[in-house]
């Protein structure tokens, strides 16, 4: 019997993460799909919903926000699968407003706990989880197959679009989410320098999935998370031709 290949997505439970756990697993029957995120509750429930129409999918509680959560589940994958072949790194979140500051707290501290917590989320959440991973994501063998790593970034995070006076988004006002995708897109960068000499083993990416209705933006997104699913789920089976250290939407390339 074949091994199925192995893959892990964060924030699954809603949104374009699960809508990509539900495309990766119903297109590529061959994949295990573990989709996580920080509710046991909500993660089983949609584990449950996928499973009823036999899809692959196994439920994971993990918290990009905390340490012990992502060892928790890099454990609990090892000890199951014994490594990993695609990491997914989903989760992500707009805006914050800390509800236990006062009302009259000042413009410097809104600020400050708006960017902290969006960054926590988006950024450190993130270098968490794929330096937590990356050991078993070493020990993938899969035949033919290189591991695979799709950064879920947005093209708001361009820094060349948003420097064009003529683009459409160079007077977009989601500073702290905006800035914390360009952040990203810097952070997969990283990764995708460590593994530049390896291009045939490794393939890291970063995908726009396109203005979605979800949860993310109170669904006022003019596209579908159905549609969002699309690109994540391309790069996420790419082969040893496939591309590497790009980003691009289900149309083509974005510019950084």
């Amino acid at each position: 019997m074949a091994t199925k290949t192995v893959a892990i997505i964060t924030g699954a439970n809603q949104g374009i993460g699960f809508e990509t756990a539900k495309r990766l697993a119903r297109e590529y029957p061959d994949y295990v799909v573990i989709i996580t995120g920080r509710r046991k509750e909500a993660v089983e429930e949609a584990a449950k919903k996928l499973q009823a129409d036999g899809l692959a999918v196994e439920p994971l509680v993990l918290d990009v926000g905390s340490d012990e959560s992502i060892d928790a589940a890099v454990q609990a994958v090892e000890a199951k699968h014994g490594r990993l072949d695609v990491l997914i790194n989903n989760a992500g979140i707009s805006r914050y407003t800390d509800p236990s500051l006062p009302a009259d707290a000042s413009a410097a501290t809104k600020a400050r706990a708006e960017m902290t917590a969006v960054f926590d989320t988006n950024i450190s959440g993130v270098a968490a989880v794929t330096d937590a991973f990356l050991p078993l994501m070493k020990k993938s063998v899969e035949t033919n197959k290189p591991k695979r790593i799709v950064f879920v970034s947005s093209t708001l995070g361009s820094m060349a679009i948003k420097v064009d006076p003529k683009g459409p988004y160079h007077h977009n006002v989601a500073r702290t989410y905006t800035t914390s995708k360009a952040a990203l897109n810097m952070l997969a960068w990283h990764y995708m320098v460590d593994f530049e000499n390896d291009a045939a083993n490794w393939k890291i990416n970063c995908v726009c999935p396109g203005y979605c209705a979800t949860n993310l933006n109170d669904n006022m997104g003019a596209d579908t998370a159905e549609n969002g699913s699309i690109e994540p789920v391309r790069l996420a089976t790419l082969g040893p031709d496939g591309e590497t250290a790009k980003f691009s939407n289900r149309r083509g390339p974005v510019p950084w």
